[in-house]
């Protein structure tokens, strides 16, 4: 069985820059949302969206509500996928590269508005419709009900695709979400944000053990 190595999207695959939607939320509505940024989006309803218990018309009308906007919700929807970036070019050729000796898993915190966006986004710059073709599993938090660094997410990838953590690694830009990988014996690496993955990933692996090397 191959080894497996597990995903953090947003930070680590995919570049992220939180700063133009504040600034966009800034230029649109005049308030500023910096706290609300921080610490993987402590806000509630970005939370509720993240886990998929709010849909998109109300999580856009709740926001509106909140930072007393009264325009059209395309501005607020605009504003909050500004932070995505495109994924380079290299970060698709490696994950490519990867799956032939690796196991490949994404597990990430987003929602259907994002998702949307990045596939957008990869289809224009990648001729590729969505991220399931790079991977053999794929996680987002807004379809499943659970959101890092809740422990239950992790339990449940590691029991559905039967996990030898021996041989697993999971990178994720996110602290917290590390420690609760860890707390599970998993072997988590800190991802140095928005970094291409061929210039992290061969080093980290051998860094953590040898039964991973396999490239």
């Amino acid at each position: 069985m191959k080894p497996t190595i597990i995903f953090d999207l947003g930070g680590v695959i995919l570049p992220l820059n939180t700063e133009l939607t504040r600034q966009k939320f800034l230029s649109y509505t005049n308030k500023d949302i910096q706290e609300w940024m921080k610490f993987g989006y402590p806000h509630q309803i970005i939370q509720k969206f993240e886990l998929g218990k709010i849909t998109e018309k109300e999580f856009f009308e709740e926001l509106s509500d909140l930072l007393e906007f009264d325009k059209e919700l395309y501005y607020l929807k605009d504003a909050w996928n500004s932070m995505l970036l495109p994924i380079p070019k290299e970060n698709i050729n490696y994950l490519k590269t990867l799956r032939e000796s690796y196991q490949l898993i994404l597990l990430s915190n987003t929602c259907e508005t994002h998702i949307q966006c990045f596939e957008e986004m990869l289809n224009r710059f990648h001729n590729i419709e969505s991220l399931e073709i790079l991977f053999d599993k794929v996680y987002y938090s807004c379809r499943i009900g659970y959101r890092k660094p809740d422990i239950k997410l992790f339990q449940k990838v590691i029991k559905e695709n039967q996990l030898d953590l021996s041989s697993t690694i999971y990178f994720d830009d996110t602290l917290t979400h590390i420690e609760s990988a860890q707390s599970l014996n998993m072997k988590a690496i800190h991802y140095p944000a928005n970094e291409l993955l061929h210039q992290v990933i061969p080093e980290k692996i051998k860094s953590i053990s040898n039964t991973l090397i396999h490239t």
